[in-house]
């Protein structure tokens, strides 16, 4: 046993090389000795055809499970070879078709008897306590579920979510509250008079009269605040919130958004407002239209980067 057997999963695609390569080094040598000249990776593009007869470069892609640039460099090779020839469509000139020559299917002819004994070879290795065929029929069906990439992003964001707590402001958070606002107000903005006014006296300007102030922690580091002010009769204000720059991507954003909507609906608002920048907050809007908040007149406000005013209704 090797290094890559003792790493299980990590190594599959190394693993299912390893093995494809074998088989194809092999294949070689088995066409090799029955005088016939092929490449085991037209495979499929030439049994494909043989048994269909003829297909779109789209139908023969899918047939056989290729992406489309790929198909199109096989059938490129299989054509200067003089194995594959293209034609158009009688009911549609412009669909390109593609079928074996009369070499080709001469060469099959040639091929049949070998595939059988080749065939009957691979399953007599596959079939065993864990039978290989039946595992990648089990494993192409659990990819065409959910996708490799999709499976990795979903538990990393999963194991996230298990991290982050989100609590109420407490006072040794005021420097976190500071700091992470005044991140992301100087990376991109001026910091007005009004910013040094709320990031420094927080309780004051929100919790006093009754506001909230969130809190978002990773690990119970603080990694993202947003704070709700009153604005009048049954609406809150929401602003001030950011997340830190390393947690960025990891739909932090999210979590904090539907919990401070929550959070104006226990204070018992009824509409939600927020003022931003079309250019320099254009993701936070998109995630603002996602939560629900739409656009309406900007009208008056304290800062000078706002250029834009959205809303949300609470039920």
């Amino acid at each position: 046993m090797n290094i890559f057997n003792e790493l299980g999963g990590l190594a599959i695609s190394t693993r299912l090389q390893r093995l494809s390569d074998q088989f194809r080094k092999e294949g070689i040598l088995i066409y090799q000795a029955n005088q016939i000249d092929f490449e085991p990776k037209w495979f499929p593009v030439i049994y494909a055809l043989h048994v269909k007869t003829s297909l779109s470069i789209i139908e023969l892609s899918e047939e056989i499970g290729y992406a489309h640039p790929s198909t199109i460099s096989l059938l490129k090779e299989l054509e200067k070879e003089g194995l594959v020839e293209s034609f158009k469509d009688s009911k549609d000139e412009r669909k390109r078709m593609v079928r074996l020559t009369a070499k080709a299917q001469k060469l099959v002819s040639k091929m049949q008897p070998v595939w059988e004994k080749m065939r009957k070879t691979a399953e007599e290795i596959t079939n065993n306590a864990n039978n290989l065929l039946l595992a990648m029929d089990e494993t192409e069906y659990q990819l065409n579920k959910e996708g490799f990439l999709d499976r990795y992003l979903r538990l990393t964001q999963e194991e996230t979510d298990s991290a982050v707590s989100i609590i109420d402001y407490k006072p040794e958070h005021a420097q976190a509250f500071y700091d992470l606002n005044y991140a992301w107000i100087s990376e991109t903005y001026e910091v007005e008079p009004e910013d040094e006014k709320t990031l420094s006296d927080p309780e004051k300007y929100y919790l006093k009269d009754g506001g909230a102030i969130l809190m978002a922690l990773y690990n119970d580091e603080p990694v993202g605040t947003c704070a709700l002010k009153w604005s009048g009769e049954g609406v809150v204000e929401m602003s001030k919130m950011t997340v830190s720059k390393t947690m960025r991507g990891k739909k932090l954003g999210d979590l904090l958004g539907h919990a401070v909507i929550q959070k104006a609906a226990d204070l018992g608002a009824k509409k939600v407002i927020l003022y931003s920048n079309r250019k320099g907050s254009a993701a936070g809007i998109n995630l603002y239209k996602k939560l629900g908040f739409v656009e309406v007149p900007l009208g008056g406000t304290n800062f000078k980067r706002a250029d834009i005013k959205m809303e949300m209704e609470l039920a």
